[in-house]
C-alpha cells in the first residue's frame, strides 16, 4: 500500500518536472517540431502547457513564456527538492521499527505542505502563461484541456472495464 502511494507521488513529481522542462524546451525552441521542439520524439507537457504548440504563439509570446518559466525555475527546483526530501523522510519514518506515530504524522504534514506549495506555484505559473494568450488562444487552450480530460476519462473507463472482465473469469 505504501509503495503504491510512493509510486504515485513519484509519478506526480516527475509530471511536475516534465511540466517545467517541457514548457522551457518549447519556449527555447521557438515553436513546435524541429530540433528540441515539442514535435520531436513525442515530447508532451502537462496541463495547459501540453497545448502550447497547438496555439500558434507569436515569437513575442514564445519569448514571454520562456521568460516566465525561467523566472520560476529556481523556485520549482527548490520546491521539488523539498518535496522529494519530505517524501524520503516520510518513507523512512514509515519503515521505522518500532512505529513512531508522531514522526509519521509530522513527516506527512511536511509532505502535504511541500506538495501544496508546489501546486500553488504550478497554478501561479499557469495563470501567468495563460494571461499571455490572446482570447482566442485562451478559448482554444480550454478546449484542448477539456478534450484531454475526456480522453483521460475514456481511458480510465476502458481500463476499469478491462479490469472487471479479467476479474470475472477468476471468480468462476
Amino acid at each position: 500500500m505504501a509503495s503504491r502511494r510512493y509510486a504515485i507521488v513519484g509519478a506526480a513529481l516527475l509530471s511536475i518536472a516534465a511540466l517545467v522542462g517541457t514548457a522551457t524546451v518549447f519556449a527555447q525552441a521557438g515553436g513546435s517540431g524541429g530540433p528540441g521542439g515539442f514535435g520531436q520524439h513525442g515530447h508532451r507537457g502537462f496541463g495547459m502547457m501540453a497545448g502550447l504548440q497547438q496555439l500558434g504563439l507569436s515569437p513575442d509570446q514564445q519569448q514571454q513564456v520562456k521568460s516566465t518559466m525561467a523566472s520560476h525555475r529556481d523556485e520549482f527546483k527548490a520546491l521539488m527538492d523539498r518535496s522529494r526530501k519530505a517524501h524520503q523522510a516520510q518513507q523512512t519514518a514509515v519503515e521505522q521499527v518500532p512505529v513512531n506515530e508522531d514522526l509519521i504524522r509530522s513527516t506527512a504534514t511536511a509532505v502535504a505542505a511541500a506538495d501544496a506549495d508546489l501546486a500553488v506555484l504550478r497554478a501561479k505559473v499557469h495563470e501567468q502563461v495563460f494571461s499571455l494568450l490572446t482570447p482566442d488562444q485562451q478559448t482554444k487552450a480550454k478546449q484542448l484541456q477539456a478534450d484531454r480530460a475526456t480522453r483521460r476519462a475514456q481511458r480510465q473507463a476502458e481500463w476499469q472495464q478491462k479490469k472487471q472482465q479479467q476479474a470475472a473469469p477468476q471468480q468462476q
